[in-house]
Formats: structure tokens, sequence, C-alpha cells
């Protein structure tokens, strides 16, 4: 079970939280961290998860018209969470681009401290906070992914994508991550088909003290 390790280094730290983040978009970062929820879940009881996907593009519209983020509801689901969508991911926008980009064409201003705020969870629980396609990934009016990790200090799960060019992506975000001071928990290489290379996972292992586990593909 590719989640053994993460259990272990959960229990020996029992940290408040993770930051989630990937190494590009769309490389299953809501995925990994259901299926992290879910194992917790199930291993430790009692435990509460507050999930949070603080903002969210790409949003869809229900039977009502209203905005929501499939990624929030996954999360939401996964976690058991008995908080409201709206507490789970606040800021909605609708354009398929960087939230960023897209809070700027409404015209809008919403900071990396918003971010923080809308990143609050109860006491007594642990959070689980997604951010937004990359680490480096344009996030807020005023700053990245790495800017709100960097806020709300928490150790980073670092989701790579395994395709061709993973491994310059993986020691990028690496690299970024460790600059900026932060803790990074655990790798997991997610396969994103049934021809995923695995030998991706041997050598990222080789070329990183952090752990690595290979999550494996779901069709």
């Amino acid at each position: 079970m590719p989640f053994s390790s993460f259990l272990h280094y959960f229990k020996a730290t029992q940290p408040g939280g993770f930051f989630i983040t990937g190494t590009d978009t769309d490389i299953g970062k809501t995925f990994v961290s259901c299926t992290i929820a879910q194992y917790l879940l199930e291993k430790q009881p009692g435990l509460v998860i507050s999930p949070r996907k603080p903002i969210a593009s790409g949003a869809l519209r229900d039977h009502n018209g209203d905005l929501y983020s499939e990624d929030a509801v996954q999360l939401h689901q996964a976690c058991k969470s008995q908080e409201s969508l709206q507490t789970v991911c606040p800021y909605l926008l609708e354009p398929a681009i960087s939230p960023a980009r897209a809070i700027q064409q409404a015209k809008q201003t919403i900071t990396i401290h918003d971010l923080a705020l809308a990143s609050e969870v109860p006491q007594q629980t642990v959070a689980f906070v997604e951010g937004a396609g990359g680490i480096y990934s344009p996030l807020a009016s005023d700053g990245l992914n790495i800017d709100l990790a960097k806020k709300l200090g928490y150790p980073i799960i670092l989701v790579v994508g395994n395709r061709l060019g993973c491994l310059n992506h993986a020691l990028l975000s690496i690299n970024a991550i460790e600059n900026a001071g932060l803790e990074i928990a655990h790798i997991f290489v997610n396969n994103l088909s049934d021809q995923s290379d695995l030998e991706n996972v041997t050598d990222l292992e080789s070329l990183t003290s952090h752990p690595v586990s290979l999550v494996p593909y779901q069709a």
C-alpha cells in the first residue's frame, strides 16, 4: 500500500495540516488527496480532516446556476466533512484559466491573506489544503501557490504526474519548496495511465532524499 509510510510519518509528527501541490495541473492532486484522506480516516479512528480548496477556477454551474468546484466536492466527500461546500471552497471563478488571471478578468482582488483566512480550520482537526496547479502557479492577486504554502507553514505533499518530463518537473518543484524553507512530508508519483513508466519512481527515489511512493493508475 503506497500510503503506509505516509501513515508512519503522520503518527510520528501529528501535523496540524498539509498543503497539497503538484508538478503541474491535471496530474491527480485531488485524487491523491482524497485517497490519502480516506486511508487516514480508516487507520485513525476519531480523526477529523478539514478539507480546504480556498480558490478554484474552472468552476461548474449546478442546476440552479450556482458555481461549484468539482475538486472541492470530491474532497468534501472523501473527508466526510460536515462543513459546507462554501466553507471548503469560498472563492469560485468560472473561467478555466489560472485563478490569478480569472480574478483579474473578473476585476476582483483576492489576496494570499484572503486565501490563508479561507484555509483556517477548526481546532482539533487536520487541514488538507489543496492549491491550484503547480507550486509556482499564480494563485491570487498578489502571489503564487508557494506564497500561500509559506503563509500556512504546513508540510507539503507533492503530487507528481507520471509522464514524460516528470523528473525535471519534480526536481524543480522540490528545489522550490526546499528554498522556501518548507518541509516535504511525502512525494506521490501518480500513474496517469496504465502505460506510465514505473522507472520514473526508482529514478526519483535516487535523486531525492524525500520519501517517494507510487500511486497505481485507476481508470
